[in-house]
């Protein structure tokens, strides 16, 4: 792991309860809404240029052997997907949020981005500043799970990201994030006080983002204990190990724009599987 350069100072939001109102929330929002919402950041950073992606395809034994399609061929990536996808081997999610509102607690409009419900999707979309990250975690507060978002990231290029947030702190200064790139590639990252991003696993390819990051992808996060394993459309696409945030946090997104300001990203649903 390795300190990435920070080019500002932190920018802290904090919302009084005074203030916690939303159109269609009630004026009384649960505990955990309030102390994400007093926890809402902005802060600039940067993260080292990755290289960019590249992508091997080779032919399994059975696409170059066989010369006509047969049951077995056909059923057999079905059973690998099966076999590998969270999503499919712990049944049904205990917890959905699916943005399917006009509105939501989750909804704000800042400087620096704005996220805001809309069409069923969370759309968070980024403005001002280069490099600025901007996030926001609320309820599901977790310590081991499996969690997965869909997203999509258009007009967007090179190192424009979005973050899947987890184990947040109650005051929002400490999370880790799984990182997407709009080039394709993914990383791990853990976000510590005094505004330092400190790099767990690099931004790295990812072939499972070689149709581009406007296509829906499900992104997620198994959290057990030190261990994380990180998902793309339920293939697994590599392992970290970190014991500094060990408790339970909050849940979220983040993202960051490189290239070009305004780009959106829409995330469909929000999930989590207790594990067994």
């Amino acid at each position: 792991m390795k300190k990435l350069s920070i080019l500002g100072v932190l920018l802290m939001v904090v919302v009084m309860l005074s203030s916690c109102n939303f159109p269609g929330q009630s004026a009384e929002p649960t505990a955990d809404i309030i102390g994400t919402q007093v926890s809402l950041m902005l802060t600039e950073g940067a993260t080292e240029e990755a290289k960019s992606p590249t992508e091997t395809l080779a032919p399994t034994t059975e696409e170059t052997e066989a010369e006509e399609p047969t049951p077995t061929v056909t059923v057999t990536p079905t059973a690998t997907q099966a076999a590998s996808d969270p999503a499919q081997l712990l049944g049904s999610p205990a917890w959905t949020q699916d943005f399917s509102g006009s509105t939501s607690a989750w909804d704000f409009d800042y400087p620096q981005a704005t996220f805001q419900t809309a069409n069923g999707y969370l759309n968070m979309t980024t403005k001002a500043n280069a490099n600025w990250h901007s996030w926001y975690v609320s309820s599901p507060k977790l310590k081991n799970a499996y969690v997965e978002t869909t997203i999509q990231m258009s007009s967007c290029s090179g190192l424009d990201r979005f973050g899947l947030a987890v184990r947040a702190s109650s005051d929002g200064q400490q999370f880790y994030f799984m990182g997407i790139t709009c080039d394709g590639q993914w990383g791990f990252f853990r976000m510590a006080p005094e505004v330092n991003i400190i790099e767990i696993k690099g931004y790295q390819s990812a072939t499972q983002l070689s149709n581009g990051t406007n296509n829906p992808h499900r992104v997620g996060i198994m959290i057990n204990g030190s261990s994380f394993t990180f998902y793309i459309d339920g293939e697994e696409v590599g392992t970290a190990s970190d014991s500094t945030l060990s408790g339970e946090g909050y849940t979220g997104f983040l993202i960051a724009f490189a290239n070009n300001p305004g780009f959106t990203v829409k995330a469909d649903e929000l999930k989590y599987w207790n594990l067994p």
